[in-house]
């Protein structure tokens, strides 16, 4: 889930609550369960905004918010910096390239 609120940071917390509250509903309704352990969130300010983190709560349960969260593959922190994105790419992209090299040994010069 996704709010933006720019001015009211109660309202943006409770449509939060609501939302959540919504989800947790009709994942019942399916025969599903929202854990409100595993649940996360993430909370995004400017940087001149140094306010904390309003509580958010599930069926009476505090949520803890997340450092970063994954969406669509992306890694997104709180300053929306990419540094933990382009870290794990990195990683990625290095164990792919052992993996080819270990290859070496059986390609011919043509097909490297």
């Amino acid at each position: 889930l996704y709010i933006s609120a720019p001015c009211q940071l109660s309202e943006a917390v409770d449509v939060m609550c609501r939302c959540l509250e919504a989800v947790r509903v009709w994942m019942g309704e399916n025969k599903l369960r929202l854990n409100p352990d595993k649940t996360e969130w993430l909370w995004m300010l400017p940087p001149k905004n140094c306010l904390d983190s309003p509580s958010i709560t599930l069926e009476g349960e505090n949520l803890l918010p997340s450092e970063k969260a994954r969406n669509l593959g992306v890694l997104l922190d709180s300053e929306l910096k990419l540094e933990h994105h382009l870290s794990a790419v990195t990683r990625g992209t290095f164990a792919q390239v052992r993996l080819v090299r270990q290859l070496r040994p059986y390609l011919d010069r043509e097909a490297l």
